[in-house]
C-alpha cells in the first residue's frame, strides 16, 4: 500500500503525458488547478523517487507501476492491471479456447500422468491414453516436473509440434502431435439420476456456454429427465451475455432478466428476454454456494425473482458488477469494472461495504433489503443470492477442519501420496466392481502409506475425519479403475445438496408444484 500511495494516479500522469499544451489550455479557461497541483505532485514525486530511492528504477518502470497503483488505490477486488500473460488466461477463459495437444493432467509418484484426454483432440488423434505417464516433452525428462510446468509444455502455437514419449507399462511409446484450438467445456458433468431427475453442472460461462446447455438439457430430456438441477456453485461467471443467453432460455418472452447502469446512468441498458421457454414444463432448482458470482448470481437471481426456479444451497458470492477488458499497448490489458447491475426484483447484490472498505456479506436477512418475486415471496439485497432453502455446510464438519489443520503445508503431499496409493489400489484388484466402498483396511493403509511420505499428522485428527477421507480416497479410486465419467457420477450421487434437490424435484410435476414446497420445507427445518 506504501508504495500504491506513493505513485500517485494513471489518470493524472496520463494527462501531464499527452501533453503540457492541454494543461495550459484548461489553465487559461479557469477551472482545472486541481488537475495542474496533482500533475506538479506527481512530478515531483517522480522526480524524487527516479534520483533519490535506494533502487535504481527507469522511467518505464516508474510508469508501470504509477499504472498499478492507481488500479489498486480504486479499493476495487474487480478492477485490475493484466499483464500479458494474465490477460491471455482470462481470454481462454473466456472463450473457452487454447491451443495445446488436450491432455489434463495429474501428478502422481514423482511423475505427471494423463489423467483424461480431451475428446476430438491431437492427443486424442494420436492416441494418447488415459494413465500414460509423461517421460519426455522435446526431449527433456519430465521427472519430478510440476503440473504448470507440464501444461506449459503441451501448449504453443497452432500448427506447432510435441514430441513426446510416454511410459504405458513397460512400454517407452514415442508421440509427434502437432498443437491445435482446444475447447474447454463450460457443462463439466452431466447425468439423469434416480426418479428422472437431470443433473449438470455449469463451471463458467464461456463464449460457448448458452449453446452446451442447451445441448446437454435437451439430452436428458430425451434420456428421461422429468426435471433438472442446475448446478452453479463454484462457478465464477463471466460473459455476462453468455448468462442473460441462459436465462432467457428458461423465462418467457418479454420478462426480464437483468438492469445493467453505468455512471450516469440511472437506467442504461435493460436485458428482456426474447424467445419462448424452452423446457415450460419442466421444474428446476439451482444450487449455489459462496464461489457462485457473477453471470452466475445473474440467472441465479432471474429464475429466481420470477418464480422459475427453486434456489438451494449457500449465500452466493455477491458480485453485482460488471467489468469490461480493455487491451493496452505492450499486450497487456486493464480490466475496469464499468457498470453494476440489478436483478428484476430492483435488487442489487453486491457485497456491503464496511466502514474500512472491506466488502461482506451480511448473513443476518435483517439488515438486508427486503423485494418481491412475481409471485410475492421475499428475498433479498445487499449481500449476494439469498436461497430459497438452506442446504450444505457452510464450513467443513468439526472434525473434518481439524484433519485440514493438522494437515497445513503437507495438504498436496497428501494429496499426491493419496492419489499414488489409490493407484497402487487399483493395480494390484481391490476395486472388484462399481459398487465398491472404502474399508477400514483401505484407510489403515492409506494412513501408513502417506507418514512414510513425510505427512505427519495424529491418529486421531485422521479417523475424526473418516467421513472426508472416504469420499476423496473413494472418488480418486473410481476416477482411476472406471475413469473420469463414471468419477463424476459417483460424486453426484453422494453430494447431499444434490440429493436434497433431487427428493424435492421427484414430488414436482412442474415448476410451481416445486415452489408450493418452499414454505413448507423452511418450516420443518
Amino acid at each position: 500500500m506504501r508504495r500504491n500511495r506513493l505513485i500517485i494516479t494513471l489518470l493524472t500522469l496520463a494527462a501531464s503525458a499527452i501533453g503540457g499544451g492541454w494543461l495550459v489550455q484548461r489553465a487559461l479557461r479557469g477551472p482545472a488547478r486541481a488537475s495542474i497541483h496533482g500533475s506538479h505532485l506527481l512530478t515531483a514525486v517522480m522526480e524524487r523517487v527516479r534520483d533519490s530511492y535506494v533502487d535504481s528504477l527507469t522511467v518505464d518502470e516508474l510508469w508501470r507501476r504509477a499504472a498499478i497503483g492507481l488500479v489498486d488505490e480504486l479499493g476495487d477486488p474487480n478492477s485490475t492491471y493484466l499483464p500479458p500473460d494474465r490477460l491471455k488466461k482470462l481470454t481462454e477463459a473466456t472463450s473457452g479456447l487454447y491451443s495445446g495437444v488436450g491432455i489434463q493432467v495429474d501428478r502422481r509418484e514423482g511423475f505427471v500422468v494423463v489423467l483424461a484426454v480431451r475428446p476430438n483432440s491431437p492427443a486424442e488423434h494420436a492416441g494418447v491414453q488415459a494413465g500414460d505417464r509423461l517421460a519426455e516433452a522435446d526431449g527433456q525428462a519430465m521427472k519430478g516436473w510440476t503440473m504448470e510446468e507440464a501444461r506449459n509444455a503441451m501448449r504453443g502455437p497452432p500448427g506447432s509440434k510435441l514430441r513426446l514419449v510416454v511410459e504405458r507399462g513397460s512400454a517407452r511409446v514415442p508421440f509427434t502431435i502437432e498443437r491445435g484450438e482446444i475447447h474447454v467445456a463450460s457443462v463439466t458433468r452431466a447425468v439423469v439420476l434416480d426418479g428422472g431427475v437431470g443433473y449438470a453442472m455449469l463451471s463458467t460461462f464461456n463464449d460457448s456456454a448458452q449453446l452446451e446447455v442447451t445441448r446437454t438439457v435437451d439430452s436428458l430430456v430425451d434420456a428421461g429427465a422429468k426435471s433438472l438441477i442446475l448446478d452453479l456453485r463454484n462457478n465464477p461467471g463471466g460473459l455476462l451475455t453468455q448468462g442473460v443467453a441462459i436465462a432467457d432460455m428458461f423465462l418467457d418472452r418479454g420478462q426480464e432478466i437483468v438492469e445493467v447502469r453505468s455512471r450516469g446512468q440511472k437506467r442504461e441498458m435493460v436485458f428482456v428476454d426474447s424467445t419462448p421457454q424452452r423446457w415450460p414444463r419442466l421444474p428446476v432448482a439451482v444450487i449455489v454456494n459462496g464461489g457462485t458470482a457473477s453471470a452466475a448470481e445473474i440467472v441465479a437471481g432471474a429464475l429466481q425473482d420470477h418464480d422459475r426456479a427453486l434456489v438451494l444451497g449457500r449465500t452466493s458470492y455477491g458480485k453485482g458488477s460488471a467489468q469490461n477488458v480493455f487491451e493496452l499497448e505492450g499486450g497487456g490489458g486493464l480490466k475496469l469494472t464499468t457498470a453494476r447491475w440489478f436483478t428484476p426484483s430492483g435488487r442489487s447484490i453486491s457485497r456491503v461495504a464496511r466502514a474500512d472498505s472491506a466488502p461482506r456479506i451480511i448473513n443476518d436477512r435483517a439488515e438486508r433489503p427486503v423485494f418481491k418475486t412475481d409471485g410475492g415471496r421475499k428475498v433479498f439485497g445487499g449481500g449476494g443470492i439469498s436461497p430459497d432453502l438452506s442446504a450444505g455446510d457452510s464450513m467443513p464438519l468439526p472434525g473434518e477442519r481439524a484433519f485440514i489443520l493438522a494437515l497445513g503445508a503437507a495438504a498436496a503431499t497428501y494429496r499426491e501420496s493419496a492419489n499414488d496409493f489409490a493407484a497402487a489400489e487399483v493395480r494390484r484388484g481391490a476395486v472388484k466392481d462399481t459398487a465398491f466402498v472404502v474399508t477400514a483396511s483401505m484407510r489403515d493403509a492409506l494412513f501408513a502409506a502417506t507418514a512414510k511420505r513425510g505427512v505427519d499428522v495424529p491418529r486421531a485428527a485422521f479417523d475424526g475425519a473418516t467421513t472426508l477421507v472416504d469420499r476423496q480416497l473413494g472418488n480418486e479410486l473410481a476416477r482411476q479403475a472406471f475413469g473420469l465419467p463414471f468419477a463424476g457420477r459417483r460424486i453426484v450421487r453422494n453430494d447431499k445438496v444434490v440429493q436434497r434437490a433431487a427428493s424435492l424435484l421427484r414430488a414436482a410435476v412442474d415448476p410451481k408444484q416445486l415452489l408450493a414446497r418452499i414454505p413448507a420445507d423452511t418450516a420443518t427445518k
